[in-house]
């Protein structure tokens, strides 16, 4: 689905950013080509705002900031493009789409972004294995995401 070269994108963002999950949202412009745009988790500003409503930290979470992605979703569709893709890591574990992670990819029961893959890139001990990293979409049959690696 992605070529190499983004993916690789997508592990230098992932390990430079452990011990805190990434984010990240990955577009293709008008002519075919993806790019990669790395947005900011604010999940541990969340857990220190309220730690009771956002008991998580960054090591065990994401939430991307709004403003960004509404941002890059907004210029992207500008210009012709569209969003493709919504990646994140997992730190110390392997790469699976979570009920948090599902739940954040719903609305209403209904993917919030129809047709969006979500990479999952493991990082153990500072390191990205990518040999373990998975894709997931959402599969109308089953309700759920599932992964196509």
């Amino acid at each position: 689905m992605f070529d190499e070269s983004i993916w690789q994108e997508m592990f230098a963002h992932a390990k430079s950013e452990y011990p805190a999950e990434c984010c990240g949202i990955i577009c293709q412009d008008a002519s075919g080509a993806f790019a990669v745009f790395r947005c900011e988790n604010v999940q541990d500003k969340l857990h220190a705002a309220d730690p009771e409503a956002h008991p998580r930290t960054s090591r065990k979470a994401y939430r991307m900031n709004d403003l960004q992605v509404m941002r890059i979703q907004q210029d992207t569709e500008r210009e012709g493009g569209r969003m493709v893709g919504i990646y994140h890591s997992h730190i110390d574990v392997s790469a699976y789409f979570s009920e948090e992670d599902q739940n954040a990819a719903l609305f209403d029961g209904d993917p919030l972004f129809p047709g969006v893959a979500y990479p999952v890139i493991p990082v153990k001990n500072g390191e990205v294995d990518p040999d373990g990293r998975k894709v997931f979409h959402w599969r109308s049959e089953s309700q759920t995401f599932e992964p196509l690696i």
